[in-house]
C-alpha cells in the first residue's frame, strides 16, 4: 500500500512538473491569414497537419509549404510572415525577440514599427545568416548553403550566423532599401549589392496570394488578428495594402482566440478588386442612305400599223346592146 501510494504521489508530481512546460510550448503566437495549396504545420509533439486558415500558429510550430503551397501569417499582431512554395519555416519566441527560422525556400516579413515595444525584435535566422527587423520588409531565401538577404524597405544589419552556436558573429553588413546580400561558405560580404526596380517590384509581386474564387464557408466573420494582418499591410505599403492580404482561399474551423472580435470583417484581397470598367455604348451607326428606284424606262412608242385594204377585182358588166362582144 505504501509501494503504491509512493507510485501515485510521484505521478502526480510529474505531472504536475510537465504541464506548465507543455502549456509553454503550446503558446499561442499568430494567425493564419492566408492559405493556398498544400500547406502543413507540425505542432511540438506532434504529426504534421493541414495549415487551414484561421489555424492559430504556436510556439516552435514548423510550417511547410508543397509545390505551389503560399502561406501568410501574422504573428502577435506587428509581423507578417509569408512563404512561398517548398519551403520550411520554424517560429520560436523569447522575451524581446521573435524568430522566423528559414531551413529553406523564401520568405517576407514586414514588421510595422508602431506595434513593436521598446527593446522588442523580430529576427530573421537562415543557416547562415541573421538579421534583426525593425519596421522593415525582408525577403530571406535560402538555397542549398547559401542565402540571401533583400530588403525592399528600412534598413537591417546582416550578420554572419556560427554553424554551432547558432548565434550572430562578426561585424554586421548594413543592408538598405533596394540592396541585398549573399551569404556563402560562411562568408558574409562587408557591403551589399545594389537591385534593380524592376527586381524589387518582381519579388513583391511574388509575395502576392494569387487570386482564387472564395468559398462561402471563408467569408465568414473573423478574429482581430486577421483585421489588423489587412490594416498593417496597408501600413507597411504607405495606404495602399498589397493584393491578396487577408485573401481566404481554403476554408477551415474558427481558430480559437483569446479576445473575441466585436465587429465582423470579410476577408479581401489586400487591394479590393476595383469594379470592371463600364463599357460606353458603341456609336450607333448612321443609316446608309436609301437608293432611290431606277426611273422607270419609258416605252418606245411603236408606229401604228395601218391595215391594208384589198381591192376588189374590177369586173365590168356585160349590158345588152353591147356591141363589143360581138
Amino acid at each position: 500500500m505504501k509501494m503504491t501510494m509512493t507510485r501515485v504521489v510521484g505521478t502526480l508530481v510529474a505531472l504536475t512538473i510537465s504541464i506548465p512546460a507543455v502549456a509553454h510550448s503550446q503558446e499561442r503566437l499568430g494567425v493564419a491569414t492566408t492559405v493556398v495549396g498544400p500547406v502543413t504545420i507540425t505542432h511540438v509533439a506532434a504529426s504534421p497537419a493541414p495549415l487551414k486558415f484561421k489555424d492559430d500558429v504556436l510556439l516552435n510550430d514548423r510550417v511547410t509549404t508543397g509545390d505551389n503551397g503560399f502561406a501568410r501569417m501574422l504573428l502577435g499582431g506587428k509581423a507578417i510572415v509569408t512563404a512561398r512554395e517548398r519551403s520550411i519555416i520554424t517560429i520560436t519566441e523569447v522575451p524581446g525577440v521573435s524568430t522566423i527560422d528559414l531551413v529553406s525556400g523564401r520568405i517576407s516579413v514586414a514588421v510595422d514599427k508602431s506595434r513593436v515595444r521598446p527593446g522588442e525584435v523580430v529576427e530573421i535566422k537562415t543557416p547562415n545568416a541573421i538579421s534583426g527587423i525593425r519596421g522593415t520588409i525582408v525577403v530571406a531565401e535560402v538555397n542549398g548553403g547559401v542565402s540571401t538577404i533583400t530588403v525592399l524597405r528600412g534598413l537591417v544589419d546582416v550578420y554572419r550566423r556560427d554553424p554551432v552556436t547558432g548565434n550572430a558573429v562578426g561585424r554586421a553588413t548594413p543592408v538598405s532599401v533596394r540592396e541585398s546580400v549573399t551569404v556563402k561558405a560562411g562568408v558574409l560580404p562587408a557591403r551589399p549589392q545594389p537591385i534593380s526596380a524592376d527586381r524589387a517590384h518582381k519579388l513583391a509581386k511574388d509575395f502576392t496570394p494569387p487570386v482564387r474564387p472564395v468559398s462561402p464557408a471563408s467569408t465568414m466573420p473573423v478574429a482581430d488578428e486577421v483585421t489588423r494582418a489587412t490594416d498593417l499591410i496597408g501600413t507597411l505599403t504607405g495606404g495602399t495594402p498589397a493584393a491578396g492580404v487577408g485573401t481566404p482561399v481554403t476554408g477551415g474551423a474558427p481558430a480559437t482566440t483569446s479576445t473575441k472580435a466585436t465587429t465582423t470583417s470579410t476577408l479581401a484581397p489586400t487591394t479590393m478588386l476595383t469594379p470592371t470598367t463600364t463599357l460606353t455604348p458603341t456609336t450607333t451607326l448612321t443609316p446608309l442612305p436609301t437608293i432611290s428606284t431606277l426611273p422607270t424606262i419609258s416605252t418606245v412608242p411603236t408606229t401604228p400599223i395601218v391595215p391594208k385594204v384589198v381591192q376588189p377585182p374590177l369586173t365590168v358588166p356585160i349590158l345588152p346592146g353591147n356591141t363589143l362582144l360581138r
